[in-house]
């Protein structure tokens, strides 16, 4: 008895741009999700230089602007829902970071030397 093989090409193609995005969600290393009301996760535990991305979930006219306590770090303005923006943190320390526009949505990065 033959058995026959069918071809679905979409399947293929769908499984190539599906490992190809989580590669590249992976690649740059933990997400902060900002909203206006908060940044998730709240609390990120990191070696130093690891990358973050910051990804903004919600339309904010004049964008959102990420930004920590000492001055170290200051995002473009994040306008729509998908903008991003990747910081690598070099130097070890806890970061207190915070939107600009909504100084509560805030989220703390502890960083510290690679073992």
């Amino acid at each position: 008895m033959r058995t026959m093989k069918r071809r679905i090409p979409g399947v293929s193609v769908l499984l190539l741009a599906v490992l190809a995005l989580a590669h590249a969600a992976s690649a740059h290393g933990p997400t902060i999700e900002i909203t206006h009301a908060e940044m998730k996760p709240a609390l990120l535990n990191l070696y130093v230089g690891t990358t973050v991305h910051f990804n903004n979930t919600v339309s904010m006219p004049g964008g959102h602007v990420v930004v920590d306590e000492s001055g170290t770090l200051e995002s473009p303005p994040l306008l729509e829902p998908g903008d991003g923006w990747h910081y690598t943190f070099e130097q070890e320390g806890t970061y207190e970071i915070f939107l600009k526009q909504h100084p509560k949505a805030r989220a703390r990065i502890v960083v510290v030397p690679k073992r």
